[in-house]
């Protein structure tokens, strides 16, 4: 047998157990955004759940919360500096933090120390199900939160 034909099976052999010796990250839950994802049940999830803030003592609370039960939940999350509750129907999801939201001045604000690049310790919870979560603090100067927030970030 030819010698570069035997390198190159090998070789081949080699790739292609490198795919089945890694579990695909693809097939694991994640939060592909600035914010995190909190799991309480198989039915209650909130995603891109952060804070954005621009160190100046007010912030804005981000994310949403969708609940994938066949009955209505109550939500809520529970920090320090603040405290949010939300009414979400059996297989549905509250945004609190879209461009509809901003543009009715509805945003969850918020008062505290929030500086960014650090974390706020808060207790989340629906369907008697909680658990304590480090919800990032972003800063209100990156691109594409300064637009949607109803106070003008200290940039400087």
């Amino acid at each position: 047998m030819n010698l570069k034909r035997v390198a190159a099976a090998g070789a081949l052999l080699l790739l292609a157990s490198c795919s089945t010796l890694t579990e695909a990250t693809t097939q694991k839950p994640y939060a592909p955004s600035d914010g995190i994802r909190v799991h309480l049940d198989s039915d209650v999830v909130f995603e891109n759940l952060m804070v954005v803030s621009d160190g100046s003592g007010e912030g804005v609370l981000y994310g949403l919360v969708n609940n994938r039960a066949d009955q209505d939940q109550v939500a809520s999350i529970v920090a320090d500096e603040f405290e949010a509750s939300f009414n979400v129907e059996a297989g549905s999801h509250v945004n609190f933090s879209s461009e509809e939201v901003a543009e009715n001045d509805e945003l969850i604000l918020i008062e505290g120390d929030f500086q960014p690049g650090t974390n706020v310790s808060a207790t989340i919870e629906a369907g008697g199900v909680e658990t304590t979560s480090s919800i990032p603090v972003i800063s209100a100067c990156t691109s594409g939160y300064q637009e949607s927030l109803p106070f003008t970030p200290d940039c400087d």
